[in-house]
């Protein structure tokens, strides 16, 4: 391959690609739910069930596959979860019940749960720590990006060719970019195609920031690589408090957002009248939302390090930034009027995306390369445990009082989310270069 400028820009668009493509595959049983539950006669709460199953495996395989990337590296690692979650996506066609779907659903979480993980460690394989935040912010929009195009185009493949061709199509999509995935991904210094002065670039600012405490031993930072693989369990990262103010913040935000992801075409559906065509027209807007706030918030916290801030002061500013909008979404618990809803459903949408890629900019930031899918990882299982239990109880308060308390929770629950990673997340010493504190 021959020499091309800039080449790390090609790896965020490989990774925007599979981020939209995973939140594709998980959208099409959402962008479908109306269509299978009338056909399916599922309440609420077996709906829920369902939505339950993935998380269940999303949440317990995030540190496996956080661990399995740090193992085997980050191009195979890709490789093997685009491949099963691909296939797992395309098995959907086939299921006819709540537990088959839920068979199915477990099945795509397991896959998927790895993600995240290998899209961050990419991240810092590939990038210098100022421009972190903006690449992490480009492909975090992969997130916005496939809810946006799931929307139109599963409706209308389940308007044309029937709601089973819907998984089939996208799952065979996954299976086009791992090709082209084991093609182009190696790590920068064995890529042809990297040229000496973005080698350079990249690696100019691998030493620790002193803005930043590291979370685990300072005998264990990049350079003991080796080391590193073998020497840091689990059980070392979670006498970490950064990593426990990382868990903490996930468990109360992510469930959230999910709850935008997962239930916004049943609310329009039951709540607001929306036809399947309705639906496709629309539904897609609060996700757009979100894509812009992701692609500012990455840019905003690296403008703010630019222009002098420390990294830590600069992610949690755009943070709290976000989680301020979220409350926006509170406007859906009253009767307001579907444009009003709408606004504040989005601009709670665009807060989350102003958090997402600072939360993972952080992970990377914080943490020595070689423990980076560990770490997100360990805060998906996090978010994915809160995840489920907030899924199994909206389901149940859907159906006894209905949706006013939910988006009043999803609403303010999020800013103690910001509130506990203030107060647990270290503080740099203005004499101390290396901060490693454990409990």
């Amino acid at each position: 391959m021959k020499k091309i400028p800039n080449f790390r820009w090609v790896i965020v668009l490989l990774l925007f690609a599979a981020t939209a493509i995973s939140y594709v595959d998980r959208q099409v049983l959402t962008v479908l739910a109306p269509t299978l539950r009338d056909q399916l006669q599922i309440n609420n709460t077996g709906y829920a069930s369902i939505l339950t199953a993935f998380l269940l495996a999303y949440t317990f395989m995030q540190p496996v596959m956080g661990w399995l990337i740090d193992r085997i590296g980050t191009r195979m690692g890709f490789a093997l979860i685009m491949a099963w979650w691909s296939i797992a996506a395309g098995l959907h066609a086939v299921a006819n019940s709540v537990a088959s779907f839920a068979v199915c659903r477990f099945l795509l979480g397991a896959g998927e749960a790895g993600s995240w993980s290998a899209c961050v460690k990419a991240v810092s394989e590939w990038f210098p720590r100022k421009e972190r935040g903006f690449a992490t912010g480009l492909w975090s929009a992969g997130v916005s990006a496939g809810l946006v195009i799931s929307v139109p185009i599963v409706a209308w493949i389940n308007l044309t060719l029937g709601w089973r061709w819907a998984f089939v199509l996208t799952g065979l999509v996954g299976l086009v970019w791992l090709a082209a995935w084991l093609w182009l991904y190696r790590l920068p210094r064995a890529h042809s195609a990297v040229t000496d002065e973005e080698l350079r670039h990249i690696s100019e600012d691998s030493a620790p920031d002193p803005s930043v405490s590291r979370g685990i031993s300072s005998a264990a930072l990049p350079e003991s690589r080796s080391l590193l693989v073998k020497r840091t369990p689990y059980l070392q990262l979670l006498r970490s408090r950064n990593v426990w103010a990382v868990i903490a913040a996930r468990v109360l935000a992510d469930p959230w957002v999910w709850f935008y992801y997962f239930w916004i075409p049943e609310y329009l559906t039951r709540s607001a009248g929306f036809t399947a065509a309705d639906i496709g027209k629309y539904a897609w807007i609060p996700f757009a939302a979100q894509g812009v706030g992701i692609v500012l918030g990455g840019a905003f916290s690296d403008l703010l390090c630019r222009r002098g801030m420390s990294v830590l002061p600069a992610r949690l500013t755009v943070m709290l930034i976000g989680m301020l909008l979220m409350t926006a979404g509170i406007s859906a618990a009253f009767d307001l009027g579907i444009t009003i809803i709408f606004v504040g459903i989005s601009t709670a949408m665009l807060g989350f995306g102003l958090w997402a890629p600072n939360m993972m900019s952080l992970c990377a930031d914080a943490f020595p390369r070689d423990s980076v899918g560990s770490v997100v990882g360990l805060g998906g299982m996090g978010a994915g445990a809160g995840g489920m239990v907030f899924t199994m109880a909206t389901g149940w308060t859907l159906d006894t009082y209905g949706y006013a308390p939910v988006f009043i929770a999803a609403g303010a629950i999020p800013l103690l989310a910001f509130a506990v990673l203030f107060t647990l997340l270290e503080r740099p010493k203005a004499s101390t270069v290396n901060l490693v504190r454990t409990f």
